[in-house]
């Protein structure tokens, strides 16, 4: 009983907002700006581009625009990121 409470325990705790993917949101910038690398349609107006250090910088259609601190990200990610729903 007690090593379940302290499984349970774990896990709550490294579920928290503390182990989420590092991003910052961006407004106002123009597709393109900072990036180091081409830019990447991953699909209509959502585009994503590696910026200086090994980062990447994504522009979401709904305007919002994050970097990120992975220079490749998974396309699920970023679609995650942007609140869009999975194309099958």
């Amino acid at each position: 009983m007690r090593r379940r409470l302290l499984v349970a325990a774990i896990v709550v705790l490294s579920c928290t907002s503390a182990f989420a993917l590092p991003t910052s949101l961006k407004k106002g910038l123009k597709l393109g700006t900072g990036c180091v690398g081409p830019v990447s349609t991953l699909s209509p107006k959502l585009t994503l581009c590696a910026i200086a250090g090994p980062k990447a910088r994504i522009w979401c259609p709904n305007g919002d625009i994050f970097d990120l601190d992975e220079e490749k990200s998974p396309v699920p990610l970023v679609r995650s990121l942007c609140n869009l729903t999975q194309v099958p």
